[in-house]
């Protein structure tokens, strides 16, 4: 069976509004194949990622809620530490490299 010109003509006019619809989107993804398409690094050019730069990153990272934030050194290397609560109510510790934005645990 072959499909009628308006279908067709309908088919790409929608394509066209909705260019997304198209293309795999990374939204759509669930959450753990998301996590391969973020950054790594925050670059902020000339200065450090402030502390609620730091939460922001960890918090879309880990998700939950931050409890604590505190600056230390680490391998030689400015960093925070933050401390937070997971959604599933564990409590988990990084470190959130003061120049790069670099997530370690």
């Amino acid at each position: 069976m072959k499909p009628s010109s308006t279908f067709l003509r309908t088919f790409f006019l929608i394509l066209a509004l909705f260019p997304g619809l198209g293309s795999a989107s990374v939204r759509g993804l669930p959450i753990s194949e998301r996590e391969a398409h973020k950054p790594e690094y925050h670059h902020v050019q000339g200065r450090e990622i402030s502390r609620e730069a730091a939460a922001s990153l960890v918090k879309r990272r880990y998700g939950g809620k931050i409890l604590a934030i505190s600056e230390t050194r680490r391998n030689g290397q400015a960093v925070y530490r933050v401390k937070g609560l997971s959604d599933k109510s564990q409590v988990y510790v990084v470190y959130v490299d003061k120049q790069s934005g670099r997530i370690s645990q």
